[in-house]
């Protein structure tokens, strides 16, 4: 593990990057599973960005060093 503060928040920023592409995917995924549809799965991969993508981008702006 890093000691060095800023490389620390570093990879903390990008594991939340990751971590908002796997809700994000998993959701667009589980409802082309279930609907059958690869377009509603779009639109909720979307959806799920713009709004998770939004709280995160409010997230990072507060709690900059």
């Amino acid at each position: 593990m890093p000691e060095d503060p800023q490389r620390r928040r570093e990879i903390a920023k990008e594991g939340r990057l990751y971590l908002l592409a796997l809700v994000c995917a998993t959701a667009g995924a589980l409802t082309v599973y279930l609907t059958d549809r690869l377009a509603t799965g779009i639109f909720v991969f979307l959806i799920c960005v713009l709004v998770f993508g939004a709280l995160l981008y409010r997230y990072e702006k507060r709690h900059r060093p």
